[in-house]
């Protein structure tokens, strides 16, 4: 069974300190080196705390691993990433214990709670999202400031309401816990989203700021520091795959800019693996509003579809990317399938729903490009099951935003 996470991000002032095992950095202060997390790239001068974090979790991947999903938060840990974590055998029988008895999806958090009660926390550890890849991935280094977080000790969560405020202390799941070490985790997706941003704080921006922050609105950075250069020259799936529409029709406002009307487009999904029940994992590749949706899809591939999803996937650097559009060289009208992401549970319970696209191999993820063209799927509604479509209110769209700040100056 496959799931899909969430993950909130909580501030060390919300806890204040632990006295729990200063030997690893855990008592809510912040590795040696690491002051804060940063500005952020659309509300520069806007710095943020250090956070712990949780975790939903997708679903097994082989004997060893599990796949967990983070939902961004508050800026600058705007980030989408998706975890790849190995447990020892008497982790993994904890959590398919839990995902057992669990109505809604397991989940964990870098909190620790004792295990017997799950009530007294006794251990946090913190670090910041633009770390990660210094933390788990290319540029981590031996011995480094980073070690002294590990091992996380992270406590288990039963019925988290993944489509809601996601609460902690009232869901921890008592019994045992997750220790990790640096080298169970690997970082799958990576991806850091300039629009993820708080609508208040952002719409005075504009107005505080407009000669500073209006030029940023067409950037595509990778990173909350990105050269402001590169960043204007890089292509932004917005820009390009994200607009493109494919059918006539409308999608609802957005809830924000209820004035707004909205195309229909087409859409992104990322393949991560396959499920011991043979389910292919796809999960949203993140939109602006009004398809600013967190979903996943557990797809049921038939033999050639998975042979094609086998083909993209081995020996790549990144999962394969669904994208409900066909090219077409010479034609003027492309094939593919363009809908509103909010309807996407109602329009897969409809026995008539397909999704035509192209699946590419290799594809850009934090800088965004397609990759290369494998073949195309078209999936019926039968294929497909709908584990979570939950929508990011933070995830909005700068050019929008600006023009409705303007409209009521």
């Amino acid at each position: 069974m496959i799931f899909l996470l969430i993950g909130a991000t909580a501030w060390a002032d919300d806890y204040g300190a632990t006295a729990a095992d200063d030997s690893h950095n855990h008592d809510g202060t912040h590795p040696e080196g690491i002051v804060d997390c940063g500005t952020n790239y659309m509300l520069p001068g806007v710095v943020a705390r250090l956070g712990s974090h949780s975790f939903i979790i997708l679903g097994q991947d082989g004997p060893n691993h599990i796949i967990a999903d983070h939902r961004s938060g508050t800026p600058p840990h705007n980030y989408h990433f998706i975890l790849k974590v190995r447990l020892d055998p008497e982790e993994m029988a904890f959590y398919q214990k839990l995902k057992a008895e669990s109505k809604l999806l397991p989940a964990f958090t870098t909190i620790y709670f004792d295990d017997a009660t799950g009530k007294k926390q006794l251990d946090r550890t913190f670090f910041c999202l633009a770390d990660l890849p210094k933390i788990f991935g290319p540029e981590r280094k031996k011995n480094d400031v980073f070690q002294k977080l590990f091992p996380i000790r992270a406590s288990l969560q039963k019925d988290a309401d993944h489509e809601g405020a996601f609460p902690i202390e009232s869901t921890i799941y008592p019994g045992a816990h997750f220790s990790l070490e640096r080298d169970d985790v690997e970082i799958l997706i990576y991806k850091y989203l300039p629009s993820y941003l708080p609508q208040k704080e952002f719409r005075q921006a504009i107005q505080d700021q407009p000669t500073k922050i209006i030029p940023l609105l067409d950037d595509a950075p990778i990173s909350q520091n990105d050269d402001r250069q590169k960043a204007e020259q890089r292509p932004a799936y917005m820009a390009g795959d994200g607009l493109i529409s494919t059918e006539k029709g409308e999608c609802p406002a957005d809830y924000f800019l209820k004035g707004v009307k909205n195309p229909r487009t087409v859409h992104g999904f990322l393949l991560l693996n396959e499920t011991p029940e043979g389910r292919v994992l796809a999960v949203h590749y993140y939109d602006q509003a009004p398809h600013n949706y967190q979903a996943l899809l557990r797809l049921k591939l038939n033999d050639e579809q998975l042979a094609l999803f086998r083909k993209a996937k081995a020996g790549a650097q990144a999962p394969p990317l669904f994208l409900t559009h066909v090219p077409r060289k010479g034609k003027t009208k492309a094939r593919g399938t363009s809908f509103c992401m909010r309807d996407l549970r109602e329009l897969v319970a409809k026995l008539e729903f397909e999704m035509v696209g192209t699946l590419y191999r290799d594809p850009g993820i934090n800088e965004y490009r397609r990759g290369t063209a494998v073949g195309e799927l078209t999936l019926t509604s039968a294929q497909m099951e709908v584990g979570v479509n939950r929508t990011l209110q933070s995830l909005l769209n700068p050019k929008a935003v600006h023009k409705d700040v303007m409209k009521k100056k």
